[in-house]
């Protein structure tokens, strides 16, 4: 199974040391233990279409759909260079939660998981309850993850 980096460092990682040593093959690529990516094309694509899917749960595709080529090409620019003014200039309006819509549809979401035979949860969630009331993200682990949450909380 191949998880997200981030995600690995924060399951493995201790406060003095990395988690792991990186090797970098430039011959004889380990296909059986590594996803081979083909290209940075590929790896574009692949974050576009997450940030596709979440704001179709989100705002109904209107916010991407709304946004030109060069918006999609400078908030990738941004998160690949690490630059935080160029990324957020964009992802700003794919946060925007608009109050005349009564915010959200949906919050998108993934919890990876070691313990089970399903590597993630993933379901719909809305931010908000049928009274009205502010889901919190204890109420949404209460939801899919009931075990990781303390029942007296």
């Amino acid at each position: 199974m191949h998880y997200p980096i981030g995600l690995l460092f924060d399951l493995l990682a201790s406060s003095s040391a990395l988690p792991w040593n990186i090797t970098v093959h430039f011959k004889s690529f380990p296909e059986k233990d590594l996803l081979h990516c083909p290209s940075k094309d590929a790896i574009e694509a692949h974050f576009m279409s997450c940030m596709k899917e979440a704001d179709a749960l989100k705002h109904k595709s209107q916010v991407i759909n709304e946004m030109q080529k060069k918006d999609h090409k400078q908030l990738w620019m941004g998160l690949q260079n690490d630059r935080f003014d160029q990324f957020w200039a964009i992802n700003r309006k794919l946060m925007e939660y608009p109050a005349e819509e009564n915010g959200f549809r949906y919050i998108p979401f993934r919890i990876y998981q070691t313990t089970t035979e399903r590597p993630f949860i993933q379901k719909l969630f809305r931010p908000v309850a049928a009274d009205g009331q502010l889901h919190t993200l204890g109420d949404l682990l209460k939801e899919v993850c009931p075990s990781a949450v303390d029942p007296e909380d």
